[in-house]
């Protein structure tokens, strides 16, 4: 196959890999070379200055504890030895570090904060520890789309389990719509509900354990632990489902720390009696009522209760006439997802995107031209091969290139660039940054479980968050490319799909 480029300059470069042989070629030099990345030499830096920084910090305590050793005087420590003391003495010091120890932990832990994490495994050993750190009186929230068989999900269930033992109220929220019944079936899947029913039947008590089969679809995936005992809250939210066949997908979850974060979260998928939540003086309107920076880091100094803000879709029932035209009605309740993306795509601060998108259709793709239409830079992270709608993304993919092909003709200047990267392995992550290419500081990052598709957009129950936290947006940028690193341009026979195939999945999906 010759190669092809739609792009007649140089600007515009939606390129065309020769053949389906380079692109694996390709793929294994990268992997060759790619400690010589600019990517994976900033990721080295930075493992060296954490180990330095750790090393540091150990010093510097080691440091303080000798420093109140020593504060003790001559005389008075004489005395105390003689006096048989020297236990007293090393338990009062030990009493005394450990008391400042926790007083650190504790601030810490009282500040918002919002932290990356990358991976499947990561992901549940964050989930099960934070359900292991609660006590009697402590409150977990945990909401999914899947649960099936496999060792990490027996984990979280025998955690959630031996939390309720010790008397924390626990609460779990599952899909049990026909929707996710057609997903497990198209992809043969199997799901762990029972294990959870098994679990309500030996409590039979709704304050220790409380299992919502919702029959609306309930597609967002996050966690809350409200500790009452010493004010700690924390949450997580992305858009891993739980199940040992995710482990060697590439997604993310997002961990967060403080209470008015959490109460955040919980507002914003409160619906009725499956989560209500203890509202914090912070509204969720209050804490990012607009998503324009116009004076970069000045004004997330001055304006930093904008920051970082919970968008999320909440059906409150079904309308057969939504199901049937999903493009033009949604299902009663309220949808702020599609809003909230399309603010940020319009925006015009923003002339540069990348989004890794799972599944994609005609409605994702009416979101990203406009964003090619006024001459943004975009790039597209998909699964070469994913687990359902294989068709349905080549079907939209196509639609993308067209698009781009009618801007280049009727451009005067130079187009904009559409990179459309695919990878080899499954990447289910749902995400994506939109930064400003002549101002560094402005940029904006999201994550979540929204797909780019109609029944996402309109009938789904979904949450992202949607944030300017500049540490944020950069861990998130460089994952996203890395992605990028590991993936291939697309090639002509990666827009080819097969009919009504496309057409099924796409209504379906």
């Amino acid at each position: 196959m010759s190669s092809t480029s739609f792009s007649s300059s140089s600007s515009s470069s939606l390129t065309f890999s020769s053949a389906i042989d380079g692109k694996w070629n390709g793929r294994k030099n990268r992997g060759a070379n790619f400690a010589r990345h600019p990517l994976q030499r900033s990721l080295n830096r930075r493992s060296v200055n954490g180990a330095l920084s750790s090393s540091s910090s150990s010093s510097s305590s080691s440091s303080s504890f000798a420093i109140e050793k020593t504060s003790v005087s001559p005389n008075e420590e004489g005395k105390r030895l003689r006096g048989g003391e020297t236990r007293e003495i090393q338990s009062s010091m030990v009493a005394r570090e450990f008391e400042k120890e926790l007083t650190v932990r504790n601030n810490t832990n009282t500040k918002n904060k919002i932290t990356l994490v990358s991976g499947y495994s990561r992901s549940i050993e964050n989930l099960t520890r934070e359900i292991n750190d609660t006590n009697r009186g402590d409150e977990i929230q945990l909401s999914v789309y899947v649960f099936e068989h496999g060792k990490s999900t027996e984990k979280v269930i025998e955690s959630l389990s031996n939390a309720c033992n010790r008397g924390v109220s626990v609460r779990v929220k599952v899909d049990g719509s026909a929707v996710s019944k057609f997903t497990r079936w198209c992809e043969q899947s199997t799901t762990l509900v029972e294990k959870l029913r098994e679990l309500e039947k030996e409590r039979n008590n709704a304050n220790e354990f409380e299992l919502l089969e919702s029959t609306i679809p309930t597609h967002a995936k996050f966690a809350t632990f409200k500790r009452k005992n010493n004010g700690e809250y924390t949450g997580m939210l992305g858009g891993i489902n739980i199940g040992d066949r995710f482990e060697n997908w590439r997604d993310f979850t997002v961990l967060v720390q403080g209470q008015t974060l959490v109460e955040a979260l919980e507002s914003s998928v409160s619906s009725g009696a499956s989560f209500t939540p203890s509202l914090s003086s912070l509204s969720t309107s209050k804490l990012f009522e607009k998503l324009r920076w116009p004076n970069g880091k000045k004004d997330a100094k001055n304006k930093e209760e904008i920051h970082t803000k919970f968008v999320s879709n909440n059906p409150t029932g079904f309308c057969p006439l939504a199901w049937a035209f999903p493009r033009i009605k949604n299902f009663p309740g309220t949808f702020g997802v599609k809003k909230s993306f399309e603010e940020i795509l319009n925006d015009r601060q923003f002339d540069d995107y990348t989004f890794s998108i799972a599944y994609l259709d005609s409605s994702g793709v009416a979101m990203i031209r406009k964003i090619i239409d006024r001459n943004a830079n975009v790039t597209i992270l998909m699964p070469c091969f994913p687990n359902v709608y294989h068709d349905a993304n080549r079907k939209a993919l196509a639609k993308l290139k067209k698009v781009h092909e009618l801007i280049k003709l009727r451009s005067k200047t130079s187009a904009p660039r559409l990179s459309i990267k695919l990878l080899p392995e499954m990447l289910h992550a749902k995400a994506f940054v939109a930064k400003s290419t002549t101002n560094p500081d402005v940029g904006i990052a999201s994550l979540g479980s929204c797909n780019m598709r109609q029944r996402s957009f309109g009938q789904f129950q979904e949450l992202n968050i949607i944030t300017r936290d500049e540490k944020f947006r950069e861990d998130l940028e460089n994952e996203l490319s890395s992605i990028a690193f590991a993936s291939f341009d697309a090639d002509d026979e990666d827009f080819l799909y097969a009919e009504p195939k496309a057409s099924v999945e796409e209504f379906l999906g």
